[in-house]
């Protein structure tokens, strides 16, 4: 899938040889950097093998209007990937104290956004991903619970990762076998059954039989 705005920049690198093009949305942690470079680690990862994946990092070497920057990153985005901390729902969800998190909770309204207008494929588009140390419990809300996907990359590295590029990239591992011919299945043959011929050519009626049920009697009829 490709999705494509006027003011978006040109894809490089893997997009430029049909790579898919995608976006990484995360929240800076006040654990001094640590998880900002997982983040970069991931973003590295994924650049080197074939995805051009966007972040924050290299735009921020020149001047930017962040806002709209965001917008082309993410209407561009074949996926957006959705780094799972405690900052990132907080800010995602509205719940942080005022003045921090701008980006992340402006990324948050547009990711809303593609939610509320298709409710039920976002989630092909929309990856949430848990890097090592996080929890998916630290996703917004808004982008599902329990029962949506998540990849969990730990380590940061191509085994940890293989799960997301094989998304990514459209190698699925399983896949589903061809389908053979039907086989032929013979008919269940009861050897208890007496054969066709064997069969009595009519019913005997032998005449009633009394049997007791509880305080009532009652009658069967026995046809031989």
């Amino acid at each position: 899938m490709t999705h494509e705005s006027a003011g978006a920049e040109p894809a490089a690198g893997g997009g430029a040889a049909g790579g898919p093009r995608v976006f990484i949305s995360y929240a800076h942690e006040d654990d001094g950097g640590a998880h900002a470079e997982r983040v970069r680690a991931l973003w590295v990862l994924l650049r080197r093998h074939g995805v051009e994946a966007r972040l924050d990092r290299s735009a921020a070497e020149r001047p930017q209007d962040w806002a709209a920057w965001m917008q082309r990153e993410i209407e561009a985005a074949d996926y957006v990937l959705t780094i799972a901390s405690p900052a990132y729902r907080r800010r995602a969800e509205g719940s942080e104290e005022p003045g921090r998190g701008e980006g992340v909770a402006w990324e948050a309204r547009l990711l809303k956004d593609i939610v509320y207008r298709d409710p039920h494929t976002w989630y092909e588009r929309i990856l949430r991903v848990v890097l090592p140390g996080g929890s998916r419990e630290d996703l917004p809300a808004f982008l599902g619970g329990h029962h949506v996907t998540h990849y969990t990359v730990d380590p940061i590295d191509l085994a940890g990762a293989e799960p997301l590029l094989r998304c990514l990239t459209g190698q699925p591992y399983e896949t589903e076998p061809p389908l053979g011919a039907r086989p032929h299945l013979p008919l269940r043959q009861d050897a208890a059954a007496p054969a066709p011929g064997d069969m009595p050519a009519g019913n005997t009626f032998t005449g009633p039989t009394a049997v007791q049920v509880g305080d009532h009697n009652h009658q069967t009829n026995h046809f031989g």
